[in-house]
């Protein structure tokens, strides 16, 4: 990482010349930026009576903020595709049009990609729609753009805005984690520190007083990598669908991030003076039934709704209560709870096994990764659009839904290999962490993680338990997961000895598993366990 940085720092300067640290030095000036990330599709207000959220009422709220301020911003970091039917039925053209009218730029998350470049440069080309191009600038500084020449009349590295007397550079950077991508997008990405210090540099070498880098790395990698990259001023967030609600000040950076699905918005006023940027004030606005929805924005929302309930593959998503939920249905676990099960993790990963199982196949575990998951079921009435937000990810075009069911056998060995691993980024990350049905482990978080494949030091051994009884590490079993995780797997050298694939998707099989329920009151219940929280 050392090295890395250096090598940014001096290219960097050599781009920026003294432009890199002289600011015009001209009267103060202020800049107030309004920022958005991971929305998810969500177009359509959720949770109880439809409280949260909606993009109608964030219009109203972006509108009416841009409308008490002469010099505003507004970005969106990331990730504005998957997670509601809304996308699944339209692939995300109407929202970028409906963005066009309220936000000045947009960067590339990792979901975006989802569907591979192609459908990404027919969404934005508008040639998906049969309408006209998407007009709102979306960037992305570390793609290759050259070797994917139809996205490139569509993305920029960079953008530069002039609000009020300020002349602003803004660029963007997306993840490049391998497990997010295709491997024909995953080749096309580059190192997003080194992407976003030549573009901090050009945008100084063109006489921005202020450059804004618009990140999809996540909260860890802004803090600990990108606020180490020179020229850059603020930080606006994403992919980690953290509510920052004071901002982080770290190495001459401002570092903001608000939160998931449209909940939130942010507001960030910064104040430049004598060639500096310092923070004004912060605040995190909420978006509920509190704020009065856009009339203009929400006939178009209306008018996708009903398209999406014509569809004969959906039907009455957003109005067919499936089950009830007593309480909500959490996806992460509390920060020092030992339990590292979760509400809906357990409730997912025992659809996958008992809807496998009732569809004549054989499953031993049920498995699902928590960063296949996307958000909690609240309480009360449960419906289709709900489901599909909390399992959005994968696009299978003949159904509109997401990702299919494996029925994988695995031996032992593998299995502890695979839970292992599952936990050795616990202290930074939730992703990777094995939600299970029929399947028991502790492990201990304060010992050192693996630094190889197959090496177990975090895993208690002898608490592992497949239905009730002791793993035996040649024995063999069958798992029920999805094909995705599938995939991971196999990524990391775990070749199972056999994977049937059933034709299931996730979606109906949590669906079908609630609706036999019909009330939900799942919770954390001590399947998985970190030791080092136990008293």
């Amino acid at each position: 990482m050392k090295g890395r940085l250096i090598r940014i720092l001096a290219l960097a300067v050599c781009l920026a010349g003294a432009a890199l640290f002289g600011f015009a030095q001209g009267n103060p000036a202020t800049l107030t930026i309004l920022h958005t990330n991971d929305t998810h599709s969500s177009l359509v207000p959720f949770g109880p009576n439809g409280h949260f959220g909606g993009i109608a009422r964030m219009a109203t709220l972006l509108k009416r903020l841009k409308g008490s301020d002469p010099n505003v911003l507004t970005l969106n970091a990331g990730d504005v595709f998957v997670g509601s039917f809304e996308f699944n039925k339209y692939l995300g053209y109407p929202e970028l049009k409906l963005m066009e009218s309220f936000y000045d730029a947009m960067a590339l998350g990792n979901h975006e990609f989802d569907l591979g470049t192609e459908v990404l440069a027919g969404v934005l080309s508008g040639q998906l729609a049969g309408e006209a191009p998407v007009a709102l600038p979306i960037l992305c500084a570390n793609i290759n753009l050259a070797a994917q020449p139809s996205l490139k009349p569509f993305i920029k590295p960079r953008l530069i805005k002039t609000v009020g007397s300020l002349k602003v550079g803004i660029t963007a950077v997306v993840n490049a984690d391998a497990q997010n991508y295709s491997q024909d997008v995953f080749k096309l990405l580059k190192d997003p520190y080194q992407a976003a210090g030549l573009q901090a540099g050009r945008l100084r070498a063109e006489g921005c007083q202020l450059v804004i880098c618009v990140s999809h790395l996540g909260r860890l990698a802004d803090l600990m990598g990108l606020s180490q990259v020179p020229g850059i001023d603020i930080i606006v967030g994403g992919h980690s669908h953290d509510f920052v609600r004071t901002p982080y000040v770290l190495n001459g950076k401002i570092i903001v991030q608000a939160g998931e699905m449209g909940k939130a918005l942010g507001a960030l006023k910064v104040r430049v003076s004598g060639g500096k940027v310092s923070l004004e004030s912060y605040k995190l606005y909420t978006v509920t039934s509190a704020v009065k929805a856009d009339p203009v924005v929400q006939a178009t929302v209306d008018a996708l709704k009903a398209g999406v309930e014509q569809d004969p593959r959906f039907g009455k998503v957003y109005t067919r209560a499936v089950a009830t939920a007593q309480v909500d249905l959490e996806e992460r676990w509390k920060a020092g709870d030992p339990n590292r099960d979760t509400a809906l993790g357990n409730l997912v990963s025992d659809a996958i096994r008992t809807g496998v199982r009732n569809a004549g196949f054989r499953a031993d575990i049920g498995l699902e990764a928590l960063g296949y998951t996307a958000y909690r079921i609240h309480r009360g009435p449960v419906v289709g659009n709900d489901i599909l937000r909390a399992v959005p990810y994968g696009y299978d075009p003949a159904s509109g839904l997401g990702f299919k069911i494996n029925c994988v056998m695995l031996r032992g060995d593998q299995l502890l290999a695979g839970l292992e691993y599952s936990v050795s980024l616990v202290e930074y990350t939730d992703d990777l962490s094995l939600q299970p049905s029929g399947l028991t482990y502790r492990y201990d978080s304060r010992r050192a993680a693996s630094p190889r494949l197959g090496e177990i030091n975090r895993l208690d051994l002898s608490s592992v338990r497949i239905n009730g009884q002791s793993i035996n590490p040649l024995g063999l079993y069958w798992v029920a997961m999805s094909e995705q995780l599938t995939k991971f797997l196999v990524s990391l050298g775990m070749t199972p000895a056999k994977v049937v694939p059933t034709g299931l998707l996730e979606y109906n099989i949590v669906r079908d598993f609630m609706k036999a329920k019909k009330t939900l009151n799942y919770a954390a219940e001590g399947r998985v366990v970190d030791v080092r929280y136990l008293n």
